[in-house]
């Protein structure tokens, strides 16, 4: 456990990204969305349980039509050592379900984290989101971090029921992180634009821009969407990722 002897400052980090579909502050304002308790000065649980290729997801919900702007990743270690390290990738998801998630939204490639921040990394485009609508953001890790960290961050005040998955290898599949242990919610957060007009019809259309249509689909740009396999070994190895040891 660490307590936070200064403040979780937002570190800010611009990456575009393409669509396969459609606390603290944000640095661009917005809305956070959030299922965590972290604040400054407070305590928090540095789960450095994970592998390689593992990956640490929260469900987030969004209060309003608009669109999802940015995510933010709390990354700390138990020295404060500011130290940077590469992740391999932060998917935005639909909600699936839990705790698999669904659909992949949008993909930041090669998160660069800076140990002591939110890291905050801004969706260019935005991804469209509808009130009452629930979305994944998760991290995965390109290597199994340090015994002391820097690693993903949980508050310590309880696992809220299908808010926290985690993609474990054993056995390469999702799990309710609370299955597992882990006693809080990710410091894995949203922020939503409630301004931003980015809902889009299945055709094309925008949302109640009904006097536009015809009989012509518009042409929509294509992205490349990144596919991963983790591969899939064979037995389920269970570890208690809140203690951070690994059998």
């Amino acid at each position: 456990m660490r307590v936070l002897t200064s403040p979780a400052r937002i570190l800010l980090m611009w990456l575009t990204v393409g669509l396969a579909g459609s606390g603290s502050p944000a640095a661009h304002g917005g809305t956070v969305i959030q299922n965590d308790s972290v604040v400054d000065f407070g305590s928090v649980a540095i789960q450095v349980g994970f592998a390689a290729n593992e990956r640490g997801g929260a469900w987030l919900t969004s209060p309003c039509d608009g669109g999802l702007t940015a995510v933010q990743v709390l990354w700390l270690d138990g020295t404060s050592s500011g130290t940077q390290t590469l992740g391999d990738s932060i998917t935005i998801s639909a909600a699936g379900s839990f705790p698999v998630p669904g659909t992949t939204l949008a993909q930041l490639v090669a998160p660069l984290m800076t140990e002591g921040f939110f890291n905050e990394f801004a969706l260019d485009p935005p991804v469209a989101v509808a009130t009452g609508e629930t979305v994944v953001v998760d991290f995965k890790f390109l290597e199994s971090p340090p015994p002391d960290g820097p690693s993903l961050v949980t508050d310590i005040d309880g696992c809220q029921a299908a808010k926290n998955g985690i993609f474990a290898i054993p056995p390469s599949a999702w799990i309710d992180a609370c299955a597992l242990g882990v006693s809080g919610d990710f410091a894995i957060r949203g922020v939503v634009d409630c301004g931003v007009d980015t809902l889009i019809f299945a055709d094309g259309f925008e949302s109640g821009d009904t006097s536009a249509w015809s009989s012509e689909v518009p042409l929509l740009p294509s992205f490349p969407v990144l596919r991963i396999d983790p591969g899939a070994p064979p037995f389920w190895e269970r570890r208690d990722l809140s203690g951070g040891e690994r059998p």
